[in-house]
């Protein structure tokens, strides 16, 4: 497994990073007399059925053909190069890997630059008509409310995303030392921290009680960055489920923070590839997500 943070870059030069990522592993790989079965890249933002990023608004992407693209800067691998969601991989590690294995019903929240839903039901991921279900973070819940990367006002990404948490849109370089900075204040009490945190947790709590009013999961996992930041955030979060929730005891529902940490889209990937080993698909060629 390997993870590089994009931001800002163009699509050639996500491509030539990654590319060049993967070259190395392969290389390492190749020394060891070891095999690469697949490659999965996951990606925010709306990818249809056959991995094509159609709009990826915090990368500001549009219409590539990312698997494509990886193919032809690796000079055809030999191995199948799958692009898909990051919530539908981080969904997946935690249905095989995470506290909740084996939930037949289960929402994995992204934390990351944008807030994302990956959706299993009975048992199975679900894409929607083209790949394209889970977009949780463009619900909006105010319609004067700040403006959102989209283009529109008051979206849960606006009001319950890491720029909500840090009142501006940070470069992904910058996220991991300022929520350090932002827990570091918290655990020391500060108010302005503390009432900040309070209000992204019951905007994010408005976000889950419409998941949970519509789909009834068992568990809604907060991932990425929402991880340190769970023990203020989740009071919150429970308070708006509580109150807005229609079931009795909110369905059942429970809402808790990741154990797989920022590895969840990772580890999914990984689980994708086997799964395409374990059905016959061998190394070979581009595969269509199923």
């Amino acid at each position: 497994m390997a993870a590089l943070v994009l931001g800002g870059e163009s699509v050639n030069q996500g491509v030539a990073g990654v590319g060049a990522i993967i070259r190395r592993v392969v290389s390492r790989m190749a020394r060891e007399e070891r095999q690469v079965l697949g490659l999965a890249v996951a990606l925010p933002g709306l990818i249809d059925v056959q991995g094509i990023v159609r709009i990826a608004p915090n990368l500001g992407w549009h219409d590539a053909d990312i698997g494509g693209d990886l193919a032809k800067a690796l000079r055809d691998p030999g191995f199948p190069i799958q692009v898909d969601n990051d919530a539908n991989l981080g969904a997946l590690a935690e249905q095989r890997f995470g506290a909740h294995a084996g939930a037949s019903d289960l929402v994995y929240l992204t934390g990351e630059l944008g807030v994302g839903a990956g959706v299993i039901l009975d048992g199975r991921l679900r894409r929607g008509g083209r790949g394209y279900s889970g977009e949780i973070g463009h619900v909006q819940l105010d319609p004067e409310g700040p403006v959102c990367r989209c283009g529109r006002r008051g979206c849960l990404e606006a009001m319950a995303g890491i720029g909500a948490v840090l009142r501006r849109d940070p470069s992904p370089a910058e996220i991991q030392i300022e929520i350090e900075e932002v827990v570091r204040l918290a655990r020391a009490g500060d108010a302005g921290t503390l009432g900040t945190l309070g209000e992204v947790g019951r905007s994010l709590g408005r976000g889950v009680a419409i998941l949970a009013n519509l789909l009834n999961p068992e568990v809604v996992i907060l991932g990425g960055y929402y991880v340190p930041l769970a023990p203020w955030l989740l009071p919150g979060v429970h308070e708006e489920v509580g109150s807005r929730v229609i079931a009795a005891e909110a369905g059942g529902l429970q809402v808790v923070a990741s154990t797989l940490g920022y590895d969840a889209a990772a580890l999914g990937g990984a689980a994708r590839v086997l799964d395409s080993v374990d059905s016959g698909r061998l190394p070979g060629g581009l595969s269509r997500i199923p």
